[in-house]
């Protein structure tokens, strides 16, 4: 009996010591690998588009830099986004098999220092495009083809804001008229540039200045672009020189894109005699006070950032086999039959 009671304690014990000392995971070894030094770096400035609203552009400043302690030629690789162009700069081709990406520069940089680009991209959307935003990325490279990583650039294009149009039409006086047109920004930003069109009847013809060759007003009028910046508050003024023949005519005077401006007094109607115009005219049917749907570009908010967690590989892999709480409940069963081997003993000696 005694050597019975003993192998149960025995057993129960033998069983219970590696489960509360639990597995032994190996710590994951520390990456010794250093990455090297980037031998040219590049990095972009925001981009904002302007000017022509309905094919804005603007220019990109890309610094390019040498930290090495020797002179090197210093390259840069340059992606744009979807409906994105670059229209002007100096020293780019493109990277065949690869859309929207151009390899630029090449010029011999001191060590530490630094050579500026100015290059110019602009949007290719079929239609005007409002409040969007994309990103591009540049990249350093030196002369072997050692590529630094890419860094991000944001492209901005405008924003939606109210301008309001003023005109006036002079008198006919031999086939020739005058309207003089007023347009203030009545935004809360500088815009860079705005689109002035004039819709003409038969007998009516835009003889100064000269009609912008977009091809979007071909049969039924003028297209004028006015490409300036113009501040908040501050008022672009400027004459257009109409030539009519055939009595009394009627000129539509608008803002365009309509679908840019938050504003109603952005069109008029203009009558043209001999005896002078209507004033300022009566506003038309204003545009919507939303945002119009519009094509926009493919373009992200931004680098999104994907937030991880470092996990030892060691924790990720499956247990196999018995695990360790089935030898636990197997020592426990064996040392409560211990227990009740040493009662019976103690009673069978009382008896």
């Amino acid at each position: 009996m005694n050597r019975l009671f003993a192998s149960g304690l025995l057993a129960a014990a033998l069983l219970i010591v590696p489960t509360l000392a639990g597995p032994a995971v190996a710590a994951p070894a520390a990456s010794t690998s250093a990455k090297a030094a980037p031998t040219i770096t590049a990095g972009g400035d925001i981009v904002f588009l302007g000017r022509d609203p309905w094919s804005p552009s603007g220019p990109l400043e890309v610094t390019v830099r040498n930290p090495g302690s020797t002179a090197a030629k210093g390259f840069f690789v340059l992606r744009l986004p979807a409906n994105t162009d670059l229209t002007l700069g100096g020293d780019c081709r493109t990277v065949q098999g690869a859309p929207r990406t151009w390899l630029c520069g090449g010029a011999e940089l001191p060590a530490g220092g630094e050579r500026v680009y100015r290059l110019t991209v602009a949007s290719t959307a079929a239609e005007p495009v409002f409040g969007a935003q994309a990103w591009g990325s540049v990249a350093g490279r030196d002369a072997a083809g050692t590529t630094d990583e890419f860094s991000d650039f944001r492209i901005n294009w405008p924003d939606r804001t109210s301008l309001r149009l003023r005109a006036t039409a002079g008198p006919v006086v031999n086939g020739t008229t005058v309207v003089r047109v007023r347009v203030t920004n009545t935004g809360t930003f500088d815009i860079g540039g705005y689109s002035f069109t004039i819709t003409t009847p038969t007998g009516v013809r835009v003889a100064a200045p000269a009609c912008a060759d977009s091809g979007r007003m071909v049969g039924v009028g003028c297209e004028i672009l006015r490409p300036n910046v113009l501040a908040d508050g501050a008022t672009d003024s400027f004459d257009v020189r109409l030539a009519v023949t055939g009595g009394t005519k009627t000129v539509k005077v608008s803002l365009s894109p309509a679908n840019r401006y938050t504003n109603k007094d952005t069109a008029l109607t203009l009558r043209l005699s001999g005896s002078g115009g209507s004033g300022a005219g009566d506003a038309t049917t204003p545009p919507p006070a939303g945002p119009t749907a519009t094509p926009s570009p493919t373009a992200t908010a931004g680098p999104t950032a994907t937030a991880t967690t470092s996990t030892p590989e060691a924790a990720r892999l499956p247990r196999t086999g018995v695990s360790g709480s089935t030898y636990g409940l197997i020592g426990a069963a064996l040392l409560a039959l211990g227990i009740g081997l040493l009662v019976l003993r103690r009673r069978l000696f009382r008896s």
